[in-house]
């Protein structure tokens, strides 16, 4: 399944044009300026950010009620992504350090800063086209692989975390479609690929690293070997970015603020009274919190490398705090790989491959033998 054959240009289709078609809503929804799918704010603090915004752009800017949304911090990153004038834009965003983990898609978005800031809205979105059909076709890969149809690849274009996801111009779809294929790549034992995507998966998105943390102990378990590379390789590159952005930001205050995490259920408890007072929220949250433990029972029982990775969001959810429960768009978002894994689980019937079989060849030099 290494050309890209019939099912993969399909599916690469469907991806793309989900892609299109949440860049169309959007602009119908805002004049038809592609700057309403960064999401700039229009109140509070952040009126100071969108100045900022318009004066690189030479123009005024389509923008959402308060705050706006990630896409807004994403955009400023993507001007400057290795924080070479960060007096000029760093300033801007909330928790500076917080943002700037989150690497990847900024800098492919705008080229390492080389591409002018009103071409960057268009790239953003293109960047985030190309990432939803990468992970549609990473998805039907695996379907494939684990007995079912390769249709099955729309439970990552149509997962309602990463639509939204893409509404707010985030880079959570990057980061999953990363780790999609550092999974499909461990499947088939090819540990150095594998270690390049989960690599590529946490400087999109640090959390990334609680589904390698679920992938490497499923591999132990699997084989009783610990997969070194795919676990430094990761690990090594997100630290020595950590450093360097450090360095660059050292001298902006509030850098190590973090808001999304807190005691166990506390922020379920505390964003409780918003779903009741809104039909459309409790419907969607129930749905959310009943698909978890149903996931938990479908991967217990036939455990793979996705469901592996997957579970380390459940025990996420319970942690994060009540800013993120509190509506439905960012907990869809916050546990978009839990939905994806749950249809693979349900409807991918085959047993998993034995893609970790000692015999079979290629390049486990990477992993360390050890009893468990």
């Amino acid at each position: 399944m290494n050309s890209f054959d019939r099912h993969d240009r399909r599916l690469a289709l469907v991806g793309i044009l989900v892609g299109i078609g949440v860049i169309l809503v959007s602009l119908a929804s805002h004049g038809g300026d592609i700057a309403g799918l960064i999401k700039f704010g229009d109140g509070g603090h952040v009126v100071e950010r969108t100045a900022h915004v318009e004066d690189l752009l030479g123009r005024e800017v389509a923008t959402v009620d308060e705050l706006g949304h990630d896409g807004s911090m994403y955009f400023l990153q993507a001007v400057d992504p290795f924080f070479l004038n960060a007096d000029e834009h760093a300033v801007h965003l909330d928790r500076p350090v917080y943002r700037a983990q989150r690497m990847l898609f900024p800098t492919i978005a705008g080229l390492g800063g080389l591409v002018p800031a009103e071409p960057l809205l268009w790239t953003m979105a293109l960047t985030n086209v190309m990432a939803i059909a990468l992970g549609t076709v990473g998805t039907s890969r695996l379907a494939r692989r684990m007995g079912g149809s390769p249709w099955l690849g729309l439970a990552f274009a149509l997962n309602p975390g990463i639509l939204f996801e893409f509404d707010i111009s985030g880079a959570g779809i990057l980061a999953f479609a990363a780790a999609i294929w550092g999974t499909l790549a461990l499947e088939n034992d090819r540990t150095r690929s594998a270690a390049l995507w989960f690599t590529a998966a946490v400087l999109a998105r640090e959390v990334m690293f609680l589904y390698l943390a679920g992938v490497l102990l499923l591999r132990l378990w699997r084989t009783r070997r610990i997969a070194w590379m795919v676990g430094a390789a990761p690990t090594a590159a997100a630290g020595l970015w950590a450093l360097y952005i450090r360095s660059r930001l050292e001298s902006h205050p509030g850098v190590e603020e973090v808001q999304e995490f807190g005691f166990p259920f506390k922020g379920m408890i505390d964003a409780s009274e918003n779903w009741f007072a809104s039909p459309s929220e409790l419907a969607v949250i129930a749905a959310v919190v009943l698909v978890i433990p149903m996931f938990v029972i479908k991967a217990i029982g036939r455990p793979g490398y996705l469901e592996a990775g997957a579970l380390g969001f459940v025990v996420l959810a319970t942690l994060l705090s009540r800013q993120v429960w509190w509506q439905f768009v960012d907990i869809t978002r916050a546990l978009a790989p839990i939905f994806t894994a749950y249809i693979l689980a349900t409807f991918a019937t085959a047993e998993p491959a034995a893609a970790d079989s000692v015999s079979e060849q290629p390049d486990r030099s990477s992993d360390a033998v050890v009893t468990v």
